[in-house]
């Protein structure tokens, strides 16, 4: 076997030495050029601007969230019909004609909240007594008094809403024939939604501190126009109700144009039962399932905000938003990034799919609307959309979501925001919507 010959010495050998030179100089010029301040101060600058470029937070600061603009120009596209609470009147606009209509209510009622379900529309009033009822409203048909209530919210199934009233739920069908049953909840709870384990319920509420300099809110109460009819006020009792609800409603909607301009006062949640969060009689702050026969079961620490079939979006008291299943079994909430500088005050709403969640929030004294999805891991996963307008009002109406996924808000001076999440870019609808306190999609 040949012996496998050794490498040449080619270090020995001039000429190699004299081109191995230029090339050890080469590198130490670049070295020194690397080590100048100015390359780091450029390359900083660099991945700025390419962070700004695509909606990421800047590498010089603590992110929060990406900033979403809403042009004052407003959106002449067609987003469908909407349900449009305005001056506590209903009303229903095209998008597509710019058409609106006004739904007629029963006499001496205030519209608080309302939406399309299962082909029809329920709406949340308060009536000329102060309390506050829920009625159905079908094209054609006089209103159908559903009974007292304090909170109203919709079925799992679409079939049925939940009315609350002292302390006792009550799912009323919204056709003749349907399962009409009862669940009496914890003392001190509100009902947030249904879920396919139980009603999901919550104790407690993150308290709102007062910033410096704001005003408090004035008392408002609907503007009448002269020549409007005056209501009588019913007797209390469901009784009461059911005479209203079947009631002429003729003259007592106003048209679009003599439509009060004045928002009427909202309970906080829509519910007329505030639930304390501080001194003495404070309640804890717990998210709980309520099953069908009464039982109660622990679910979270904190305040649950929105729900859906599967997925609770909760706060808890640093205002720090997290999701959490309310099927059996221990788990602990998952919790999104807190935004610096940006205070989640509710309500909030969850898309049907449960990916993606719209709440309410607030910068200083400036309204704003927290737009991301469940399984947000940075921060910058999460938009933050300008609802300007004025300062965040006080029971202001959740944001809403379409069927195709878009949020629909009212910002403080009832403008109409329509937002796609994950966008750069917010819409206001058009200059001939009148100023909404609540709007969905019809």
């Amino acid at each position: 076997m040949w012996p496998v010959p050794s490498p040449p010495d080619t270090a020995s050998r001039p000429e190699a030495a004299a081109n191995r030179r230029p090339a050890a100089s080469r590198r130490g010029t670049l070295l020194r050029w690397v080590a100048r301040p100015a390359l780091a101060v450029s390359l900083l600058a660099l991945a700025v601007a390419v962070s700004v470029m695509e909606g990421q937070p800047s590498t010089t600061e603590r992110p929060s969230g990406v900033s979403v603009s809403v042009p004052v120009s407003p959106y002449t596209g067609s987003v469908g019909t909407l349900l449009v609470v305005a001056g506590g009147d209903l009303l229903r606009f095209d998008t597509l004609d710019r058409r609106m209509s006004p739904i007629p209510l029963p006499r001496g009622l205030t519209a608080l909240r309302a939406w399309t379900q299962n082909g029809h529309d329920v709406v949340l009033g308060r009536l000329p007594s102060g309390r506050t009822a829920a009625y159905l409203l079908t094209p054609g048909r006089p209103p159908t008094a559903l009974g007292p209530a304090e909170v109203m919210v919709p079925s799992a199934d679409g079939d049925a809403v939940w009315l609350v009233t002292r302390r006792t739920a009550t799912r009323v069908p919204l056709a003749a024939r349907g399962l009409r049953r009862t669940v009496p909840l914890p003392r001190a709870s509100r009902l947030v939604g249904e879920s396919q384990w139980g009603l999901i319920v919550s104790t407690g509420t993150v308290p709102d501190p007062l910033l410096p300099g704001r005003r408090p809110a004035p008392t408002l109460t609907p503007a009448r126009t002269a020549g409007m009819p005056t209501p009588t006020l019913p007797p209390s009792g469901v009784g009461a109700l059911g005479s209203a609800g079947h009631g002429s409603a003729a003259g007592t909607t106003a048209s679009p144009a003599t439509s009060p301009t004045v928002a009427p006062t909202t309970p906080v949640y829509a519910t007329a039962s505030p639930v304390p969060s501080t001194g003495p009689e404070a309640v804890p702050l717990t998210t709980l399932v309520v099953g069908w026969d009464g039982s109660v079961r622990f679910v979270a620490a904190a305040e649950a905000v929105a729900t859906t079939r599967e997925v609770v979006l909760v706060r808890d008291a640093e205002r720090r938003l997290g999701v959490v299943s309310p099927r059996p079994g221990v788990r602990l909430p998952r919790w999104l990034p807190k935004l610096s500088a940006v205070a989640v005050t509710g309500p909030g709403a969850l898309s049907a799919d449960g990916r993606t969640f719209a709440v309410l929030a607030r910068v200083n004294d400036y309204a704003r609307l927290m737009v991301g999805p469940t399984t947000a891991k940075s921060e910058a996963a999460i938009r933050v959309v300008a609802l300007d307008g004025g300062p965040p009002q006080p029971g202001s109406a959740p944001p809403a979501f379409t069927a195709s996924g878009r949020v629909l808000a009212a910002r403080p001076d009832g403008r109409v925001v329509y937002y796609t999440p994950g966008e750069r870019t917010g819409w206001l609808l058009g200059d001939d919507l009148p100023p909404a306190s609540a709007v969905s999609q019809a």
